[in-house]
């Protein structure tokens, strides 16, 4: 059937609509600008709260009254960010930690939205190093309260390892394995490597369009795999997930591969916290199949000196899911050692 002689002239108005509409969306979906795949960083957004030490730009920020006592929040990883931790920072139950202390919150070393870096930046050193320049940034001459989550927990015990007289108080929220020895103990259990899973596959599927090449596809790539890759873990990501900012891929497979030696775990963040004393406070969540309650108490003989509190009904990230419960034992700890 022939057309009439309008149609064709419609057909094209048509396309150049469409054309014109494409244009206008130039960039948004390009996945070399920033902020368009994942949330921009320090360097990228000058609005974002920041602050410059140890070679390198932070996403950071201090809550309460610079004159008390300090408390550095650690977030998990390595490579997750400190957006999992906000709760603690807020009024929960008629308490917040800013009645009595200064909070400081921070994404590490290329996580986050902090300044991102080459893979040999990310060494157990530099990141004791960086702790060690915050500590003094924000509480000079006066040792800090340390409350770590996860690989925030393994965090803070290398830091008191070789800074004892620095820190004042710890609380370790479910802390990843604080030697290598531990880690090889749930090395089976950490991941759920079913070549039927979801996540997996949806990892896989993902390498056929988007290639990490960048800090920007290598972090968005690093967010696909994680959501669902430790069902024993319980994370409440049916209707209550943690949230992140960014991941920081290249932290994450690089400080990993840092505590490494011929494939096998080779670090010990124990070998010298007979010298720190102070209590420590060991928190655990009751679901957590692999570094729950059972692997706490483990972990709890490295120190001298520990007490053990569980969140019940809570998966790995309580922090988020029941940020009253972790508070109120993070409160009444440090109740016990002021």
């Amino acid at each position: 059937m022939k057309l009439p002689v309008a149609a064709p002239l419609l057909v094209i108005f048509a396309l150049l609509v469409v054309l014109m509409a494409l244009a206008s969306c130039d960039g948004v979906h390009d996945a070399s600008v920033a902020g368009n795949l994942v949330p921009p960083t320090v360097d990228e957004d000058p609005t974002i709260p920041a602050v410059e030490f140890a070679g390198s730009r932070f996403h950071f920020q201090s809550l309460g009254a610079p004159g008390n006592p300090t408390i550095i929040l650690l977030h998990g990883g390595p490579g997750s960010d400190s957006r999992e931790m906000l709760r603690l920072t807020e009024r929960q139950d008629g308490y917040a930690l800013t009645d009595d202390y200064q909070v400081v919150i921070w994404d590490q070393r290329g996580t986050g939205l902090s300044r991102r870096h080459g893979c040999g930046v990310y060494t157990i050193d530099r990141a004791e190093a960086d702790l060690d320049a915050l500590v003094d940034l924000v509480s000079p001459g006066r040792p800090v309260i340390l409350v770590g989550h996860s690989w925030g927990g393994m965090y803070a015990t290398l830091y008191i390892n070789h800074h004892p007289d620095k820190v004042a108080a710890a609380a370790l929220m479910e802390a990843g394995p604080l030697n290598g020895a531990m880690f090889d103990s749930i090395a089976p259990d950490l991941y759920d490597l079913d070549v039927f899973s979801k996540w997996l596959n949806d990892d896989v599927w993902s390498t056929r369009f988007l290639t990490p090449d960048d800090h920007a596809r290598a972090d968005f790539a690093l967010m696909i795999g994680m959501r669902d890759g430790q069902p024993k873990f319980h994370l409440q990501e049916d209707h209550d997930p943690a949230p992140v900012w960014r991941l920081g891929a290249v932290t994450h497979h690089c400080l990993m591969a840092a505590g490494m030696k011929d494939g096998k775990p080779a670090y010990d963040f124990t070998d010298h916290l007979a010298a720190f004393t102070k209590p420590v406070l060991f928190v655990a969540s009751e679901l957590n199949e692999v570094i729950g309650v059972a692997f706490q108490e483990r972990q709890r003989a490295f120190y001298p000196s520990t007490t053990l509190v569980t969140i019940a009904g809570s998966g790995h990230d309580f922090p988020w899911t029941h940020p009253a419960e972790t508070l109120a034992a993070i409160h009444a700890y440090l109740g016990t050692v002021n």
